[in-house]
């Protein structure tokens, strides 16, 4: 009886930690859910910063949730996010200078890591957006529950912080408790 007492405490306190990763996870994977599926409602987008070239206002792993821009209202220091080339790849640098040309208004942009601005101007109108919120490390989670690895990893860890609950929830209250039969009360005379 005395090992139960002694165990009791670290056990409910392990228990208590294991809890609060399970919500911990649960809160990670609505937040990176909502960013990924639930901005697109109010009109934004979220992306995935992939490159270290906007550290450090922007660090690799990061969610940022981008809003739509009209081309008049860029202005040079923003952040936006851009689609361009051939293979229209989306990449998010910071605008140092705009040029009006007969064709429209240009932007030439720059990775705050990086040493010099980019090679090529950039069509105001390859604009997706500006950055509005920057969530670091979130990304991460986004992008591995944008696949199925992901996915099943998320789950497994969730059903491995269950089952370590259900675990220490037995050992907490001395294991599997045996349903007694109700005793009964025998008349004198044996009925």
């Amino acid at each position: 009886m005395t090992s139960r007492v002694v165990l009791a405490k670290p056990i409910r306190a392990l228990r208590r930690l294991i809890d609060l990763a399970f919500l911990g996870l649960a809160l990670v994977v609505l937040a990176a859910l909502i960013l990924a599926r639930g901005i697109q409602l109010t009109g934004r987008s979220t992306f995935v910063v992939s490159g270290p070239s906007m550290e450090a206002a922007v660090h690799q792993g990061s969610a940022i949730v981008v809003e739509p821009v009209t081309a008049g209202d860029i202005r040079v220091g923003d952040v936006v996010t851009m689609r361009v080339g051939p293979e229209q790849a989306i990449f998010t640098h910071r605008v140092v200078r705009i040029a009006q040309r007969p064709d429209g208004l240009w932007l030439e942009t720059k990775g705050d890591a990086n040493a010099t601005p980019d090679p090529v101007l950039v069509p105001a109108t390859a604009v997706i957006g500006r950055v509005r919120l920057t969530i670091p490390a979130i990304g991460y989670v986004i992008a591995a529950l944008s696949i199925s690895n992901g996915l099943l990893l998320g789950g497994g860890l969730a059903g491995m912080l269950l089952a370590l609950v259900l675990l220490l929830e037995g050992l907490e209250t001395g294991g599997p408790t045996r349903r007694r039969e109700p005793e009964t009360t025998r008349l004198p005379g044996g009925a």
